[in-house]
């Protein structure tokens, strides 16, 4: 009896848990709920003076939650301390742990840190402004953020607004404004306070309020903004640019080569001391020399100077030997390019080898026009790149095909090039045909500006490579491959004809660019098809 009993309980039991349960269970079906959670009621109200609270309170139309608010809160100015979070149902209280600073107005934006639990529908454009003094400042600054070589919006890029008096800027510390830019990369500082100021941005993945030069990309306005009334179209661009002071990292033998090492991408590199030394660039960072004859017993003091994309030069001094290794030469190896085998009537044939070119063969490299004849490659007009791995030969295809065939065979025999670790290249053969104006398409038009040198690059439109470059403001891109482009357009301001990045030490922008936009159909694109015509792009700057 008093087992039954037990159990007539347990079943009852577990019955009204069973019922709870399904009770306070959301509904199913029906449609979701997409409204985000509303601001009803904040302490201090938005626009207050004179609070002298350590708390903020703010009351939704719904039960929310909190999302990384520790972190993506915008306070500005930054309040000493830090502060904790205390969510209860459609309430969030936010206690600091130092007082606010008198006669200041504080703004807060929360971003997306505020969302409703259902669904986390993020609150929208919640902010709010009060002053520990008895007014509040009324001033602004809003622009627009694009990264430079995109020339697209950057969203969530941190902007900082520095005092013109203070040291610091966004490589070197916190500020005491800051923004967040929106989907289109505009930025907006309100209830600022009249004075004189910089403005740097970044995007910072890791938090901590300044750039990372090596991987974060950041970028600054270079004019100091004077504030007395309310400015827009502060506008500027980031980008990636390492500012680490330019070091040798390493310089060492590496089996049989010996290499130098650097701690960032070097753009010129130059031997001082005299010598006749074979080397080449091997990687952004990394230069390998090559014995060419010397004994391995033998020490040179190499005397160099590195320079990196800011224009900061490096002079420095290494111990250049070279060990008799058991490692064995890297395998010899050659493309030939372009990868098209029909060439326009005038063009350039390149061969690129992995290393070094010790002496080459002329006789093992021709032409082959037809079964009885053929002609030299290497001429006056050939020419090989500083480090002897790239030799360029001008090509005119039309001159050479001739009626007893649509084409003509570059021919390399064995041991044509011979490189400097000895090892010979194997036979390899091309053919190349003339490539007629029907089929490929022309790009071309005019840049309209008042600038009196531009830059006009044709960019594929996948990969943003660089497929030809006019500096002339009348463009015109012949013999195209069928496919899809970009034209970006670049201010030649210093006239040196190429692009100048910029320079954050002296303040010192990127020359402007610009992609052609085709407001017609709304796209940056320029979609080509063989014996297609493009010649009317008009592109103001």
């Amino acid at each position: 009896m008093k087992n039954q009993l037990i159990q007539f309980l347990s079943i009852l039991l577990i019955g009204a848990f069973t019922y709870s349960c399904a009770r306070i269970s959301s509904p199913t079906g029906g449609p979701e709920d997409e409204t985000p959670p509303k601001l009803t009621r904040s302490v201090p109200e938005n626009g207050q003076t004179n609070y002298q609270g350590n708390t903020i309170l703010l009351s939704f139309d719904e039960r929310i939650q909190t999302k990384s608010i520790e972190t993506d809160l915008i306070i500005t100015p930054k309040p000493e301390g830090s502060f904790k979070t205390r969510v209860n149902k459609n309430s969030v209280l936010l206690t600091f742990f130092e007082p606010f600073n008198d006669n200041t107005t504080y703004s807060f934006s929360f971003a997306s840190t505020i969302q409703d639990i259902t669904n986390n529908n993020p609150g929208q454009n919640i902010n709010l402004s009060f002053s520990t003094g008895d007014f509040i400042d009324s001033l602004s600054i809003s622009g627009n953020i694009l990264n430079l070589y995109s020339q697209e919006p950057t969203e969530g890029v941190l902007v900082s607004l520095y005092s013109e008096t203070d040291s610091l800027d966004i490589l070197k510390g916190s500020a005491s404004y800051y923004s967040i830019t929106d989907s289109l990369g505009n930025y907006t500082f309100r209830n600022l306070p009249g004075g004189k100021y910089r403005i740097n941005a970044v995007k910072d993945k890791n938090n901590n309020n300044k750039a990372d030069s090596e991987n974060e990309s950041y970028g600054f306005y270079a004019d100091t903004v004077e504030l007395q009334q309310s400015l827009e179209g502060i506008d500027f661009t980031v980008q990636n640019l390492n500012t680490k002071e330019l070091k040798t990292s390493s310089s060492r033998p590496f089996g049989i080569y010996y290499d130098l090492t650097f701690n960032k991408a070097i753009t010129k590199f130059n031997i001082i001391s005299s010598g006749d030394y074979l080397y080449q660039k091997l990687a952004k960072d990394k230069f390998r020399f090559y014995r060419n004859g010397v004994n391995f017993s033998d020490t040179t003091q190499l005397i160099y100077e590195a320079q990196d994309s800011l224009n900061y030069v490096l002079r420095d001094t290494a111990a250049l030997y070279f060990v008799d290794s058991k490692l064995k030469p890297i395998d010899f190896s050659f493309t030939i390019s372009p990868k098209d085998d029909a060439l326009p009537p005038s063009d350039t044939i390149k061969l690129k080898f992995n290393k070094p070119i010790a002496s080459i063969n002329s006789d093992s490299i021709v032409y082959v026009l037809d079964t009885l004849n053929s002609i030299p490659v290497i001429n006056e007009q050939s020419s090989w790149n500083k480090y002897r791995t790239e030799l360029s030969v001008p090509i005119s295809i039309k001159e050479l095909v001739n009626s007893k065939g649509p084409s003509i065979s570059l021919s390399l025999k064995p041991a044509a090039f011979i490189t400097v670790d000895g090892d010979s290249s194997k036979a390899k053969q091309r053919n190349f045909s003339s490539l007629e104006i029907e089929e490929s398409a022309v790009i071309g038009g005019t840049v309209n500006t008042s600038s009196e040198r531009v830059i006009v690059q044709l960019l594929d439109a996948r990969s943003f490579k660089l497929i030809r470059q006019s500096n002339s403001k009348d463009f015109l891109f012949e013999y195209l491959p069928a496919g899809r482009y970009l034209i970006r357009i670049i201010k030649d301001l210093n006239g040196n004809g190429r692009w100048d990045i910029g320079n954050i030490f002296d303040l010192k922008p990127p020359e402007p660019a610009k992609f052609y936009f085709d407001s017609f159909y709304n796209t940056k694109v320029i979609e080509v098809r063989k014996n297609w015509e493009q010649t009317d792009i008009n592109i103001s700057f």
